[in-house]
């Protein structure tokens, strides 16, 4: 139930999208890929018909993983009674998880505890690196339910970086990580952060934007360029192609949206928009996007379509092929081809 720094830990929604392109990665690289998955808030279902959607085909989507980690904060307002619901069912399902909780949470502290079959993940804020006293809380924590390192999966997770370049974010992770004692000792050890921005708005319609993976050049070329140096290197974590805020909150009927592509380079995203749904229909901008990636002016950066299974779809979308006409087909898509990019650049770096 390990693993190590040549391993990939992506934060996903658990949505449709997410849940598809999970099951869609090279098995090769799935078993390099422990995903942690957050169920998403609830607006307006009963928290039953919620979690029903949100279980809707996710063992199917993981089983070919050895693990995953499962974090139910986003619905600590529905109480304890969520978090314990969230990993019965997984359980009931025979999803092999490991529970998720922190050393401020409340909500899903003792379900979690009680689920920890395959370990408990701590999964430390910024928000609790900037309030003081970590290392502390960390060790308190452990005294208080009777836990030892060794039995915790430990992630530090930077949250949203997406305001950062890439020395801000590597002082961020070196400050955090300072806090965290005994690095060696966790059971496995992670750090997570987003650079990807909150939304499409600096891209202008009908254009392409290129936005810096801070979050990888400051893993890549700060940590594991020092790693010599370091008690022990951290696993790499990113939120893929979402920023950790979500998307939750948005209403298509009522807030504008332009049809766009999210697509991964080696040390950028690019960004390609279009224009407003409501102006032209979705079905007829995807085809014109894809194109313009696969065989315009953006074709430099196409991986070329035996790179994944996203990227296949992708040129089956520029030669016209139907079903390729959503938002949410080409986020499964863009997620797909990321995973892959982050888990074929982990694979080739020199490992001892």
């Amino acid at each position: 139930m390990t693993f190590g720094p040549d391993h990939y830990v992506p934060v996903l929604k658990v949505k449709r999208g997410e849940k598809a392109a999970l099951q869609r990665i090279s098995p090769l690289l799935q078993s390099r890929i422990i995903p942690l998955l957050e169920i998403v808030e609830r607006k307006h279902k009963t928290l039953s018909a919620h979690l029903k959607t949100s279980f809707a085909n996710l063992a199917e989507s993981i089983s070919s993983y050895s693990r995953c980690f499962l974090d139910a904060r986003e619905l600590a307002p529905d109480g304890q009674t969520s978090a314990a619901d969230v990993f019965q069912r997984a359980s009931d399902a025979g999803i092999v998880f490991t529970p998720v909780t922190g050393i401020s949470r409340t909500a899903d502290v003792t379900p979690a505890l009680s689920h920890r079959t395959n370990g408990l993940a701590l999964r430390l804020t910024r928000v609790e690196f900037e309030e003081g006293d970590l290392t502390s809380r960390i060790n308190a924590f452990l005294r208080t339910h009777g836990l030892t390192s060794e039995r915790v999966d430990l992630i530090i997770d930077l949250g949203g970086v997406e305001d950062l370049i890439v020395e801000g974010i590597t002082a961020l992770t070196d400050a955090f990580m300072a806090e965290v004692p005994h690095h060696q000792r966790w059971r496995t050890f992670t750090v997570s952060a987003c650079a990807f921005p909150k939304g499409m708005g600096s891209v202008e319609r009908n254009s392409h934007a290129f936005v810096e993976r801070a979050d990888w050049g400051a893993w890549k070329n700060h940590l594991y360029g020092s790693r010599t140096g370091l008690q022990r290197l951290p696993t790499f974590s990113d939120c893929a192609i979402q920023h950790p805020a979500g998307v939750e909150g948005f209403n298509p009927l009522i807030m504008p949206v332009s049809a766009s592509v999210r697509y991964t380079l080696e040390k950028d995203w690019l960004l390609i928009k279009g224009q407003s749904t409501r102006s032209r229909r979705p079905g007829e901008q995807f085809p014109d996007l894809a194109h313009e990636l696969v065989y315009g002016n953006l074709r430099s950066g196409f991986y070329g379509s035996d790179h994944c299974n996203g990227c296949q779809s992708m040129k089956a979308a520029a030669d016209g092929a139907p079903s390729f006409g959503s938002a949410g087909v080409w986020r499964q898509m863009g997620t797909i081809h990321h995973l892959s990019v982050v888990t074929h650049a982990l694979a080739s770096l020199p490992w001892p």
